[in-house]
C-alpha cells in the first residue's frame, strides 16, 4: 500500500475549477478537495457549481452534500427533493435522478463507498 496525504485543505471561495463531465456532457464545474481514499474504499470530496438547467444523473456511489448556495430539485421518480441553501441530503448508490438547477448553485459533496 502506498502512503497517502494526511490532510487536505481548500476554501469554499476556491477559484480553481474544472469541467464536471457525465459522459460527453458537462454538468457544471468541480473543485476537488480529495479524489482518493486511504484504503480500498471510494472517497471523493469537493465543491460543485452549476448554472440553471436540467440533466439526468445516476449516483454511482453514496453521496451526501450540503447546498452552500442556490436552489435545486432532485427528482428520483419516487420522490422530489427540493433543496435550498443550507440543506443537507444523502442519496444511496444506484439512485437514478433528474436534477433541476433552479438558480446558480454550489454544493460541498462527499462521495463514498466500496470499490467493486
Amino acid at each position: 500500500m502506498t502512503a497517502t496525504q494526511r490532510s487536505y485543505k481548500s476554501n469554499v471561495d476556491a477559484e480553481l475549477y474544472e469541467p464536471f463531465m457525465v459522459g460527453d456532457r458537462q454538468i457544471g464545474v468541480v473543485h476537488w478537495l480529495r479524489d482518493t481514499a486511504g484504503g480500498e474504499a471510494i472517497l471523493w470530496t469537493g465543491l460543485w457549481k452549476a448554472e440553471p438547467g436540467s440533466f439526468d444523473y445516476v449516483f454511482e456511489s453514496d453521496e451526501t452534500f450540503l447546498l452552500l448556495s442556490g436552489a435545486v430539485t432532485v427528482d428520483t421518480g419516487d420522490e422530489s427533493v427540493e433543496l435550498q441553501k443550507g440543506d443537507i441530503v444523502s442519496f444511496v448508490a444506484g439512485t437514478k435522478a433528474t436534477w433541476h438547477v433552479l438558480e446558480p448553485s454550489k454544493k460541498f459533496f462527499v462521495v463514498s463507498g466500496c470499490q467493486s
